[in-house]
């Protein structure tokens, strides 16, 4: 087997145990895991089952050009033979790639990981989210009606579902500010710099949220951003932080697994109502119909008016549906990520490890095939730091590059300052150039669950359509007048009107931010030459 392994090694490379070209190999499975993702494809598109065979080629390869001690080789074979147990049982190999992108991280650095995701998801997402805020491309859109809100549209942007893409939007955040607080740390200024990052991510997800409808997405950012600002400012932390952190994953077990079932009605019908959106009648639902199993079960879903749900809380989803032992070795990782990152101080890594098990609260994105869970990262590292019984690289502690004096926080501000008069000041032009529509006419008149709003379909020629567009109106999807359009009120028309000022008024503040940040690097760089 050995023999094979060199011979297999020098056909690839013509090098043993050649560290660059093994990182190599991990980023580009990374790009490709997130990047696909961040495009828009999802489980169940034959897109993604291909890469999925070109991430697990790529996982071997790098196991074939890293050099592995015996003990971790028994670690991979034995939690790849856990996964590979519940994808026999369940049919999902979530949990298969997930293993693979924790343990492909051997002799791999992990901000080069996060930074390779924030490049490649980053633009990806940014061009979703302008081409959908724009009307450039096609997308998804549901209408949804809301206490205190009315009917409201909520839009995917080329995503499969509207949670999806503030999701996308909210691991870009965790990923942007995670570099951020790493670069920070021990600088000048660094809890002024990264207050201002933070508050520039919830802003980010504030506006998606306009879109998404995700009251999940903006909360977790809040979460998010809150827990890593505090763990940055403080000076050590305390028996209450670590308590707080290891007691992460047992709390938020407790609530997807037991809380459903011990609630006094009245308080459920709330918390499921208005917290939970469902999620926890769907939980008694899938308990009432299916029994625990070690290695997992297929779902037994009998009642159609269900058939297009599954579990969203990860916790369940991973106890119910992947099974108990995959439940205690995800406990068992978890909670060793915790231990070992209190004790190398890495606390950036535990705020990132914090927000994901909040999310996973509603959404089953911790263990499936989503490829947002990148705690996966941190975990392998911290392993083979274990296993080799090296040093911990403290990376956040020895990051060089930049100056962030007082003049750099001022002409920052300043940018940031010239960004926003530049929206403002285009958004008000926008409103001067158009007029307020007074309809919208859809294609759609079904929510997310498919259920109908009882709206009267209309048909129109395409003259009416032109019609209705030179007065301001907002048509979506018309696709001829033998297919049915529906007219929504000026309520909901003057809706997604704003938002389409609020989307000129970023898109534009961005760029000249953007802008202005390139003038001042080319200023700088010929500077230093000179």
């Amino acid at each position: 087997m050995t023999e094979l392994k060199i011979r297999m090694q020098r056909m690839l490379l013509g090098l043993h145990g050649k560290e660059e070209i093994g990182e190599r190999i991990y980023l580009l499975f990374f790009a490709i895991a997130v990047g696909s993702r961040a495009f828009g494809w999802y489980d169940g598109m034959p897109q993604i089952k291909a890469v999925f065979v070109i991430c697990a080629f790529l996982f071997l390869c790098k196991l074939l050009v890293t050099e592995h001690t015996a003990k971790e080789y028994a670690v991979i074979g034995t939690l790849m033979l856990v996964a590979g147990l519940v994808y026999y049982h369940t049919g999902h190999k979530g949990l298969i790639e997930c293993f693979m992108m924790m343990l492909g991280m051997k002799k791999v650095e992990t901000k080069k990981v996060i930074g390779c995701g924030t490049l490649v998801a980053g633009p990806l997402i940014l061009f979703r989210i302008f081409t959908g805020a724009f009307g450039l491309a096609a997308e998804k859109y549901y209408p949804q009606t809301r206490d205190g809100a009315g009917t409201m549209f909520r839009h995917a942007f080329g995503y499969a579902h509207p949670n999806t893409l503030h999701m996308n939007a909210i691991m870009l955040t965790m990923m942007s500010i995670y570099l951020v607080t790493v670069w920070l740390k021990g600088k000048e200024n660094a809890k002024r710099l990264l207050f201002m990052a933070s508050l520039a991510g919830v802003m980010f997800n504030l506006y998606i949220f306009q879109y998404s409808g995700s009251r999940t997405g903006v909360l977790a950012c809040v979460v998010y951003v809150t827990v890593n600002f505090y763990l940055f400012s403080v000076k050590k932390m305390r028996f209450f932080e670590k308590i707080v952190s290891y007691a992460a994953f047992p709390v938020t077990a407790f609530i997807s697994i037991v809380l459903p079932h011990i609630l006094p009605d009245k308080l459920f019908d709330f918390l499921n109502g208005k917290i939970f959106n469902t999620r926890f009648a769907l939980a008694k639902y899938f308990w009432s119909n299916n029994s625990l199993s070690l290695f997992g079960t297929r779902l037994i879903n009998p009642d159609e008016s269900y058939r297009t749900y599954g579990i969203d809380m990860s916790q369940l989803y991973l106890f119910l549906q992947l099974g108990i032992v995959a439940f205690v070795v995800m406990f068992v990782l978890t909670t060793f990520l915790m231990n070992r990152c209190i004790a190398n101080d890495r606390r950036a890594e535990i705020a990132i490890m914090m927000a994901m098990l909040f999310i996973g609260i509603w959404e089953p994105l911790l263990y499936n095939l989503s490829a947002k869970n990148f705690t996966y990262v941190f975990m392998g590292s911290a392993i083979y730091e274990f296993l080799s019984r090296a040093d911990a690289a403290k990376e956040d502690d020895c990051v060089d590059g930049g100056v962030t004096d007082k003049a750099y926080v001022v002409a920052l501000i300043k940018r940031i300052a010239i960004g926003a008069l530049a929206g403002a000041a285009m958004a008000v032009i926008y409103v001067a150039l158009t007029n307020e529509p007074t309809a919208l006419y859809g294609a759609r008149e079904r929510d997310e669950s498919n259920k109908s709003l009882g709206m009267t379909p209309e048909y129109y020629t395409s003259e009416e359509i032109d019609d209705f567009r030179k007065k301001g109106d907002i048509v979506l999807d018309y696709a001829g007048e033998d297919k049915p359009m529906y007219k929504y009120d000026e309520t909901l028309a003057v809706g997604e009107y704003r938002k389409k000022i609020m989307s000129v008024g970023v898109w534009t503040g961005i760029a000249v931010f953007s802008a202005y940040c390139g003038v001042g690097a080319v200023r700088k760089k010929k500077d230093n030459i000179g």
